[in-house]
């Protein structure tokens, strides 16, 4: 069966070529797995991304129709300045502390 070099050298570039195609097809497996992954979180994304414009869009509806937005409004900026001027004590506190 092998009788020269040559014939070695045939082998080992066979044998060669047989484990380096079978890492490059595990390669391309894992590859296509990775991207159907990507594939299927982009979906998903998008699928929320699709949802929570149907919220937004249903709470500006109500919003729209609601006659009392001034006055929510103005509750809504009182919260923000009360928790603000809070956070700002607490800041305080902690930089006393230390």
């Amino acid at each position: 069966m092998i009788q020269t070099t040559k014939d070695i050298l045939f082998l080992v570039l066979g044998i060669s070529i047989l484990v380096i195609s079978f890492f490059f097809s595990l390669f391309l497996y894992y590859l296509i797995k990775v991207i159907s992954g990507l594939n299927q979180s982009v979906k998903s994304i998008g699928k929320t991304t699709h949802r929570v414009e149907e919220i937004a869009g249903t709470i500006k509806e109500k919003i729209s129709a609601f006659s009392f937005m001034p006055l929510l409004a103005e509750g809504v900026k009182l919260s923000v300045d009360f928790l603000k001027e809070k956070k700002k004590k607490e800041k305080k506190i902690t930089e006393n502390e230390e």
